[in-house]
């Protein structure tokens, strides 16, 4: 498998265990309506409405789509647009918070079988995907084994790391639940090697009812179709869903959710965030869905005074996003926030050198080269045959490349564009 070998940078976190963010009354809470991916939430709320934490304040607009829920007690003060990551705004509905019950309002008891508990619950892909759960747990066909996600190759980021440390148990309760569910033959967590201690942790509870991998550290190993082959040597089809080769795959994050779902009838009303890099004390942080970025930030003591005109990413320094506001709101797919300097921000990009380390770092194969060419003389269908919808966006490109051209943000504005290619060709 190709790759590259960025520096983990995890030494700040993944040793911290989780905190509890404390919610204070008067706080707001921003919870967006399309933090997943299909159709938006739709709204069944007003504003002055009381709500209790875990209340249904949005059904999903589909099949594929989520519920949202209350993070916690409050009041509905209004239904509005909220900033957001992918597009400058996206529909929201804005909670302050009151004086908290410490419980929540449960999953109805009467809701049985793991999709229908997970679609009740919200739960979404929670690696980042942000797919909705109940779709992936309602297979085309028979499947024979669950594949979870342990890697957590991207640099900065712990939270995986410390929820199989600190919940292992609960992580192979919601592995044999998914297993029963969908009648598996297995169940493997691959863990990436510099993660030795959460191996063990998952190890020593699983008294062998599941399979334990240690992977070699090597980016992008967290990908599904790189976690597949190197956890069972099968490569999954181009244009194809781990589900042709029987497999399943789940985020270590979306396993636990679903143990909180069936187990304590509890839907996805929090996560836990990552906040490192250029801030005074980085943390884990257990925060409320639709916390700002810079409530989490100053929960952290702040970005460091002598900071040089820092850069707020959501996520990974590979895959996230770049913060074009802190009032974006935490979502059920953010899993960091990373405060990076100048000098490790973006650079700007100098002329191409065709050295081809792009070519050879891809980790589907791709052309990155040919790719960047064909998309800035909007040569679409060149892009197409190029398999640009293969590209991953995992940046192993980028971080290669010793022009610094930035290849993820042009491939991430292009990709859409190639459905559009594909019902022209099958319309002949």
């Amino acid at each position: 498998m190709q790759g590259v070998h960025p520096h983990d940078c995890k030494l700040a976190t993944n040793q911290l265990a989780v905190e509890q963010m404390p919610i204070t009354e008067g706080d707001e809470f921003f919870l967006s309506l399309t933090q997943h991916i299909g159709a938006p939430a739709k709204p069944i709320v007003k504003k002055g409405q009381e709500v209790k934490a875990g209340e249904l304040i949005a059904e999903a607009g589909g099949f594929v789509s989520a519920n949202v829920h209350s993070p916690v007690d409050g009041v509905v003060t209004a239904i509005d647009r909220c900033d957001y990551p992918v597009s400058a705004k996206a529909p929201c509905i804005v909670i302050k918070a009151g004086v908290q019950s410490g419980t929540w309002v449960k999953i109805d008891e009467s809701i049985t079988g793991l999709a229908d508990i997970a679609k009740a619950a919200g739960l979404t892909g929670m690696g980042g995907a942000g797919f909705p759960a109940h779709v992936k747990l309602t297979p085309p066909n028979q499947l024979e084994t669950l594949l979870i996600n342990g890697a957590e190759c991207e640099p900065y980021l712990t939270c995986d790391h410390r929820a199989m440390l600190e919940r292992a148990e609960d992580l192979i309760s919601g592995a044999l639940l998914v297993k029963e569910a969908l009648k598996l033959q297995k169940v493997i967590f691959g863990i990436e090697a510099n993660k030795p201690d959460a191996a063990k942790a998952i190890e020593a509870v699983a008294d062998g009812r599941v399979e334990v991998k240690l992977l070699p550290m090597l980016y992008p190993q967290g990908g599904e179709k790189q976690l597949i082959y190197s956890c069972t040597g099968k490569e999954v089809p181009e244009g194809k869903l781990p589900s042709e080769l029987a497999i399943i795959v789940h985020n270590i994050s979306t396993i636990l959710a679903i143990h909180d779902a069936v187990m304590e009838r509890k839907p996805v009303i929090s996560r836990v965030v990552t906040v490192t890099g250029a801030v005074t004390n980085p943390k884990n942080i257990l925060a409320p869905l639709g916390t700002p970025i810079s409530r989490l930030i100053d929960y952290c003591g702040g970005i460091k005074l002598d900071s040089i005109s820092p850069t707020v990413v959501l996520g990974g320094p590979m895959t996230g996003f770049t913060a074009h506001s802190l009032a974006i709101p935490s979502y059920k797919g953010m899993n960091g926030v990373l405060v990076l300097e100048k000098t490790e921000a973006e650079p700007n990009p100098l002329p191409c050198i065709r050295c081809g380390r792009c070519l050879r770092a891809c980790p589907m194969g791709l052309s990155p080269l040919a790719l960047e060419n064909f998309a800035r003389n909007n040569m679409l269908d060149e892009l197409f045959d190029a398999k640009l919808s293969s590209c991953i966006q995992c940046s192993a490109c980028n971080y290669v490349c010793p022009s610094k051209r930035p290849l993820k943000k042009i491939f991430r504005l292009e990709i859409p564009k190639m459905g559009e290619i594909m019902k022209r060709r099958q319309n002949g």
